[in-house]
């Protein structure tokens, strides 16, 4: 996996002060929902990798502390260490824990939206997203050729 390099954002929203990059724009529910699954507004979060590019933030700062340090004992002990290994948890934490929301949002948002769209139950479509293989868009053409048989 290629990390890339740590982006120096001037503003920062006080509400997700956590997030390096900018979020996904998803389009409006009145576009329909092939368009909306087209634009990937259901598809994987990148708030994923952004958490483990933190991790490798972490260590590149750590490591070029250690390399730096000046002091007379061992430097994981010194309360700078601590600092920055605290600061990059914190925002590790904070981008896995929107993840985790994103990813169950996408996954219940996609299953109403395909039960309302074919009028379908939503337990089936569930059933159906678990043991399919493709793509979103090709479970949306797959639900669309089977509504009636289900």
């Amino acid at each position: 996996m290629k990390i890339p390099k740590k982006p120096n954002r001037g503003k920062r929203s006080p509400f997700y002060w956590w997030r390096r990059w900018k979020s996904h724009q998803y389009l409006p529910v009145r576009k329909g929902l092939l368009a909306r699954i087209q634009n990937g507004d259901f598809e994987y979060s990148q708030l994923f990798d952004w958490a483990k590019y933190e991790m490798k933030y972490k260590q590149d700062e750590l490591d070029q502390f250690v390399k730096e340090y000046r002091g007379k004992e061992d430097p994981k002990t010194d309360p700078l260490y601590r600092d920055i290994e605290r600061r990059y948890q914190k925002r590790y934490n904070k981008l896995f824990e929107d993840a985790c929301e994103v990813e169950h949002r996408h996954l219940t948002g996609l299953a109403e939206a395909l039960s309302k769209k074919f009028k379908v139950n939503k337990k089936k479509i569930e059933t159906i997203m678990e043991t399919f293989g493709g793509t979103t868009e090709d479970l949306y053409l797959y639900v669309d050729k089977i509504k009636y048989t289900i």
